[in-house]
């Protein structure tokens, strides 16, 4: 059996057919949500739910490749948590910050960097939002604000489910402790807003 010339030129386009991967599957995360704690009921009308912050989306910003958005989740938080139950009076819950940041680490080099897997990016998490509050019928104002903040290092052989993992996690738990410190805030602070 001989080769034809047209079939000698496919041969090496039909041996590398193999060596093509798929892209590996994405990984599905449960929307985080906060439906199921207690809400926080205040003497207002009208809550009002404001997202102030702006993705770049650009280097070294990477908050809008998170599986879930830091913004919409802290904005899901006001939504699920605060209830109006009141007959005047305004509340409004704004994200002054949902911003993640990457960067690279520094890295060995010659035979040391070969031999072992390294750190090779650190990502900053940081979350910030403020409730103001104010009634007529109550004659007073009152605001409070909360912060948390998460870092994590991941190793420089991580792949992008994994990565997508460690991000979801920092977003998760710089939730938890956002919902606990508002929480505590408020009825704190706007204690004469809470029912």
């Amino acid at each position: 059996m001989s080769i034809t010339p047209r079939a000698f030129l496919l041969l090496p386009a039909l041996l590398a057919l193999p060596a093509c991967d798929t892209p590996p599957m994405r990984q599905s995360y449960a929307t985080l949500t906060f439906q199921d704690r207690p809400p926080l009921r205040l003497d207002v009308a009208q809550i009002e739910i404001v997202d102030a912050y702006k993705a770049p989306g650009v280097a070294p910003y990477v908050d809008h490749l998170f599986p879930q958005k830091p913004a919409d989740v802290a904005a899901a938080w006001g939504r699920d948590v605060l209830r109006a139950v009141g007959q005047r009076g305004m509340a409004t819950y704004t994200i002054t910050d949902a911003s993640a940041t990457e960067s690279a680490l520094p890295r060995s080099s010659g035979l040391t960097q070969v031999f072992r897997t390294e750190q090779s990016d650190r990502y900053d998490l940081h979350i910030a939002v403020k409730l103001e509050v104010g009634n007529p019928l109550l004659a007073t104002t009152g605001f409070v604000t909360a912060t948390a903040n998460r870092s994590q290092t991941v190793a420089e052989d991580m792949t992008l489910n994994e990565r997508e993992a460690v991000w979801f996690q920092m977003t998760e738990s710089a939730m938890r402790e956002l919902d606990q410190k508002l929480e505590a805030a408020i009825k704190d602070k706007l204690q004469p807003f809470v029912r």
